[in-house]
């Protein structure tokens, strides 16, 4: 199939114009402005609009959606999750369900191809047929009450992925944070990551409290966890954490720390959104890229932040707003190519090049005007100079989303 476009984004720093895009299958063959199409090739043609690669979201809770508006923004990270806590009996897996199937669907819409999924209960992707997206379906493990049996666990989630390979979907690991998992099964988790060849993504160092629980073994999480909890020590931590790991939100890390973990090669997942849902402190950015430990954008969950919908542009928006000295076509790359580095995807997501997934986007951008002699009316030019800003400031869906080729346009009214 020839895609014929406006414009299309391949990098950030390439834009074709026009633009146009030769898939086979699930693959992108050919790229360039001026490709014609074969005979007896079919063609898709797209006026007005600019193709793009889909984004990727790597730290999201798909299941958590009816979760939305049941507590209240900035509490404490230890009262929000005690109501969280309460809360997640009476969300049955019909629920959970239905959750992934709105979200993922709504996420996609604006723009995500790709997400890793953070799933505490398996139950809920009994009599899930399929999803707009591709997912990653990272299986949350606690010891804080027995061995969760993490390798028997992740058998059963192999098996049910084996009667789905229609569907573009893939196992991830997590251990859910250094205060409910123990370092052994930080341990367990990081060899079957090695083993079975797939993403470690972890929540660490991401409160106030969390950092005060490990440093005096006293706060206000300690009363959430059981009187036999002691905390292990950081350097055994530390070495449990495999190469590359996604760490999400990473809000209280010491210098030390940092090196270590860049070291290691591994990304921190920042999720705007949730951080100024929780009114924390600023996010250590600068420190960050100092030190070259790589930062993506992700979305977290519904329950702990204003976007249910999961857009990661509204999370570029507000990391743009918290941080106005980071260009849109850093942001764009933190949305695209370096979480597909990330996840290990380097050259088959996150971006519009041949030999490629054919996970693509298009956008209706707004014209913008071209200014002109005071005499001459300002005339309007079909594709802004700089789309990339224009897509991650848009509030409107995208018209057309392709994953592996699949293509999907969003009902109008």
């Amino acid at each position: 199939m020839l895609i014929l476009a406006d414009a299309l984004v391949s990098t950030p720093d390439r834009v074709l114009r026009p633009g146009r895009l030769r898939v086979s299958g699930r693959t992108i063959q050919e790229v360039g402005s001026d490709l014609q199409a074969l005979p007896g090739e079919e063609v898709l043609e797209l006026p007005g609009l600019t193709l793009a690669p889909g984004f990727l979201n790597l730290h999201a809770h798909l299941e958590l959606s009816p979760l939305h508006g049941k507590v209240a923004p900035r509490l404490p990270f230890a009262e929000w999750l005690r109501q969280i806590l309460a809360l997640l009996p009476g969300l049955h897996a019909t629920a959970r369900t239905a959750s992934i199937l709105e979200t993922s669907r709504s996420a996609a819409e604006s723009g995500t191809t790709t997400i890793l999924s953070i799933l505490s209960d398996p139950r809920s992707l009994a009599g899930l047929a399929g999803t707009l997206p591709r997912i990653w379906w990272a299986l949350e493990f606690m010891d804080l009450h027995g061995d969760p049996q993490p390798a028997v666990q992740m058998d059963r989630l192999a098996a049910w992925l084996s009667r789905h390979p229609g569907c573009d979907w893939h196992a991830a690991i997590s251990p859910h944070a250094p205060y409910s998992a123990s370092t052994d099964l930080y341990r367990a988790c990081a060899g079957l990551a090695k083993n079975l060849r797939m993403p470690f993504t972890t929540h660490w160092a991401e409160s106030a409290e969390e950092a005060e629980l490990f440093k005096t073994g006293n706060g206000s999480l300690r009363p959430l966890l059981p009187d036999s909890w002691v905390p292990d020590s950081p350097s055994d931590r530390f070495e449990a954490v495999p190469k590359g790991s996604l760490l999400a939100h990473g809000n209280e890390m010491a210098m030390d720390d940092i090196q270590h973990l860049q070291t290691r090669g591994c990304f921190v997942v920042h999720c705007p959104t949730s951080h100024a849902w929780f009114g924390r402190k600023p996010f250590p950015l600068e420190t960050f890229r100092q030190q070259k430990l790589p930062v993506i954008l992700g979305t977290d969950s519904p329950a702990s932040s204003d976007n249910r919908s999961l857009d990661l542009r509204v999370e570029a928006r507000a990391f743009h707003q918290a941080h106005p000295e980071v260009s849109w076509s850093e942001i764009w790359s933190m949305l695209t190519t370096l979480p597909a580095s990330a996840l290990g995807q380097a050259d088959r997501l996150g971006t519009l090049s041949p030999g490629a997934q054919a996970d693509w986007v298009a956008w209706r951008l707004p014209p913008t005007p071209t200014p002109h002699p005071p005499t001459t009316p300002t005339h309007l030019a079909p594709v802004p100079t700089d789309p990339i800003p224009t897509i991650l400031t848009s509030t409107d869906p995208a018209e057309v989303i392709s994953v592996a080729g699949r293509l999907h346009r969003p009902e109008k009214i």
